[in-house]
């Protein structure tokens, strides 16, 4: 029988942990429509000029400024309208100094023409044009590169791609990327209460669905859901098939200090895996594994220690697989009421926050926040965190507060 022995950590120890042992996946290529969230693993440079030709910025009119010198409203210029340029269209013919072309927004600007004047402020009569003020050289007109020219970076290695970013990559005439690709992932929801054998005692799965669309939220590909009854060589079993399929595998249950706790004794003597007493609550106990073809952590049982545990531990391994920076950034809020916690741990809370009429974020724990309290968690969009050296917050005062799900 083993120890178990476990580490003594504090929340921000257990993060490092996972830091300094978690390296991004391999880039692979990407196609353009399927990259949404992943990183660059290089920088993108840009094959052509944006935009790719000179164009007019609006419908109007394309002509020679220097015809407009002299116009005014009493004696404006004109000009024969010689056809119709639509975008995609060039025009092949040449425009002299008193004629000029119609043309729509992000047509083809003729080689001979260096403005464009707004349809509204012109008038058309008898296939002429009446132009009553000067224009100016390149007025409502897009130069050629003057977005982005070719071979400049257009895209830094590590940038998340946003849709932003998707539709510049897109208009630049790219279609796919180079990038480190979604974690494959699979959850393993570990007890024989979970299995039609317990009879009576029988209790429905609800951390393997949770765990999966948390997984998916922080953007990640779960590839399986299942569930073991904790027999050593079932868990072994599973993990075995992980090791072609996944790479970070997720398991609920089994983790804790009774004889029962399958997890615990698989990972206690094995040299790439740690057991953790996190000075935490809800949860404590965790193990975390780096094993040669995925990495594991393994969460509680208790199904509101499991999505703490995941938001804490699971979102930072994923975005570390991912290549993001670590973890969610906190947001500072306003309490509305006294909320107690105890020094010497890092209290969890389930919360909800919104902003006031002046703006101000405020937060207040969800009224019914049992450890087994299932129901309050669709009233919860955020975990208010205490830290160890804080027991109580006044109303009024600020705390840290983590968003869950939508805002």
């Amino acid at each position: 029988m083993f120890s178990r022995a476990r580490l003594d950590l504090s929340v921000e120890a257990a993060r490092e942990r996972i830091s300094s042992r978690v390296e991004p996946l391999d880039p692979a290529t990407v196609p353009l429509i399927r990259s949404l969230g992943l990183t660059l693993a290089g920088d993108m440079v840009a094959p052509i000029d944006l935009p790719r030709f000179t164009n007019s910025a609006m419908d109007g009119v394309a002509l020679h400024s220097a015809a407009t010198g002299e116009s005014s409203e009493r004696h404006p210029a004109l000009l024969r309208l010689l056809g119709t340029i639509d975008a995609g269209q060039v025009w092949n013919g040449q425009i002299a100094i008193d004629q000029a072309v119609r043309i729509g927004t992000g047509a083809a600007l003729p080689g001979e023409c260096d403005a464009v004047i707004p349809a509204e402020q012109i008038v058309e009569r008898d296939g002429f044009v009446e132009v009553a003020a000067p224009v100016a050289t390149g007025q409502n007109v897009r130069q050629r590169g003057e977005d982005i020219r070719a071979g400049v970076i257009a895209l830094k290695a590590d940038t998340t791609l946003r849709p932003q970013e998707i539709g510049l990559l897109a208009a630049l005439g790219i279609d796919s990327v180079s990038a480190i690709p979604r974690p494959a992932v699979t959850i393993v929801s570990i007890g024989p209460e979970l299995f039609e054998t317990s009879g009576p005692a029988l209790v429905n799965d609800a951390n393997g669905p949770m765990l999966a669309a948390l997984a998916e939220s922080a953007g990640a590909e779960v590839v399986d859901i299942v569930q073991s009854d904790g027999d050593l060589d079932d868990v072994f079993d599973h993990l075995d098939n992980c090791e072609t399929t996944s790479d970070f595998v997720i398991t609920s249950g089994g983790i804790s200090n009774s004889l029962a706790d399958t997890m615990a004794d698989l990972l206690e003597p094995h040299p790439q895996a740690e057991l953790w007493e996190v000075r935490l609550r809800p949860g404590k106990h965790f193990g975390f594994a780096w094993f040669d073809d995925f990495y594991m952590l393994s969460l509680p049982g208790n199904p509101i220690a499991a999505l703490v545990g995941f938001e804490l531990f699971g979102r930072p391994l994923i975005d570390r697989l991912s290549g993001r920076p670590s973890g969610r950034e906190m947001a500072t809020a306003v309490a509305t009421e006294t909320i107690v916690g105890r020094t010497g741990r890092t209290d969890v809370i389930r919360g909800r926050a919104w902003r006031d009429g002046a703006g101000r974020l405020l937060a207040v724990p969800t009224e019914n926040r049992g450890s087994s309290v299932m129901s309050s968690l669709p009233d919860a969009n955020c975990l208010i965190l205490l830290n160890e050296e804080t027991d109580t917050v006044e109303a009024d005062e600020t705390i840290s507060i983590s968003w869950v799900g939508y805002q």
